[in-house]
């Protein structure tokens, strides 16, 4: 499920998260021409290519996609409200105009799955246009089985993404390329038990903040139980080790930490209608620079009901460590939310949502801020190859810093075509 967008970054976003993170003065009035023309283009080529090509089976081992979004975005540096716009550029509102193809493959071989998942995008702004860049994400899989009891997923990800403006400050346009490899395995030992195990690789490159440009290695194992009728309980363990390029008041090789997380999750269909999911355990971590090993707990949970046969509601929380490369410190965060999820008829669907998220900030300065993400959305979905998304939402965050205060409203549409 999605519980909000960071659509002003070409992020998930759609996101963490899933507002982007990361000026013109003066802005003409052919842009916003150009602009229009460019999205009514291509809206009408979306949609003549719908007619061409008919109907999408999801199954079908090959799916293409074409993309076409325009968000208006309040707020794009997310900036405190006594913030001068003319600072950035004379606004700090903008148009973005963010076209998009990819595709996905998902192809079987005997037993065996090869799967691939790649999207370009190329974000345009009609007025901060120092912000356009090109993006993508990618992702290569393989399904693998070796004998009865052996399986598992072998990977490698690769992604460009402009960074989130709620952790850059003074509008700076920081790209990031993380690229990474993963393997993870399942022994089966009888058709309910099974031991887990994986490995994973990563790097992460910042082309501004190159003081954030890690190495990220890590290795886990533990064993799940599946019942009969659903049930499913997992205990593991995960070692992570975060190395750090670049020095930043102290030596690189300084700056890095190694990582226990260690966790017992549940998953519970009460019945045939709610499913209740959660997990409790514990992080520790240790700094090369420091001799003591600190900890904290963390967790999440998880509760969804089908109200009825278009009807579905759900709630979380989680609380847990900021990813690696987002910032300096090790910013803790609790995030809790409801939302809900009604199919009004075949072809529409809509979803509304709320989300806070209480952070604690563990940087040069250790603060306290909460943010609060609300959203409104509708698809429509004529066919299966078209579809059509508009929504809206507010974000608002308050901070122990006034300067990082703000809040941001964003509205935007969507129209996608597959074949």
């Amino acid at each position: 499920m999605v519980w909000f967008g960071k659509a002003c970054n070409g992020t998930q976003e759609r996101v963490s998260g899933d507002g982007g993170i990361l000026g013109v003065a003066r802005f003409e009035r052919r842009r916003y021409a150009t602009g229009r023309i460019a999205v009514m283009s291509a809206g009408v080529m979306l949609v003549s290519g719908a007619v061409a090509f008919g109907a999408v089976d999801e199954t079908d081992p090959l799916i293409l996609y074409a993309d076409v979004s325009t968000l208006f975005d309040s707020n794009v540096f997310r900036l405190a409200d006594s913030a001068p716009a003319e600072a950035y550029g004379g606004s700090k509102s903008d148009v973005i105009v963010d076209p998009s193809i990819g595709m996905r493959v998902n192809w079987p071989v005997s037993r065996q799955q090869l799967l691939l998942d790649a999207q370009l995008s190329r974000p345009t702004y009609v007025r901060h246009r120092q912000l356009d860049y090109v993006g993508w994400q990618g992702q290569l899989g393989w399904d693998w089985q070796w004998g009865n009891a052996w399986s598992g997923r072998l990977g490698y990800s690769d992604s460009r993404t402009l960074s989130e403006f709620e952790d850059v400050m003074l509008g700076i346009k920081d790209l990031v390329r993380q690229q990474g490899g993963d393997l993870a395995a399942t022994y089966a030992l009888t058709s309910d038990w099974a031991l887990l195990g994986s490995l994973a690789s990563s790097q992460q490159h910042h082309d501004q903040r190159r003081y954030l440009d890690l190495q990220q290695d890590s290795a886990g194992g533990g064993v799940r139980y599946r019942s009969g009728l659903g049930s499913e309980v997992t205990a593991r363990a995960d070692f992570t080790r975060i190395t750090y390029r670049e020095d930043l008041l102290i030596p690189a090789d300084e700056r890095g930490y190694r990582q226990w997380v260690t966790q017992l999750a549940v998953v519970w269909p009460v019945s045939a209608k709610t499913r209740l999911q959660g997990g409790y355990g514990w992080t520790s971590w240790k700094y090369q620079a420091e001799a003591d090993w600190q900890r904290s707990p963390t967790g999440n949970l998880a509760l969804s009901w089908q109200a009825s046969g278009k009807t579905r509601l759900y709630a979380d929380y989680r609380r847990a460590f900021e990813s690696p490369g987002q910032n300096i410190g090790r910013n803790l965060i609790e995030g809790y939310g409801v939302g809900a999820e009604w199919q009004a008829s075949e072809r529409i669907g809509i979803d509304a949502s709320w989300r806070r998220e209480d952070k604690q900030v563990r940087q040069v300065l250790a603060y306290s801020q909460t943010t609060d993400y609300l959203r409104l959305g509708l698809k429509y979905q004529p066919d299966p190859a078209l579809q059509l998304s508009v929504y809206g939402q507010h974000q608002a965050r308050d901070s122990q810093l006034p300067l990082n205060d703000y809040r941001a409203a964003q509205a935007g549409i969507d129209l996608r075509l597959q074949f």
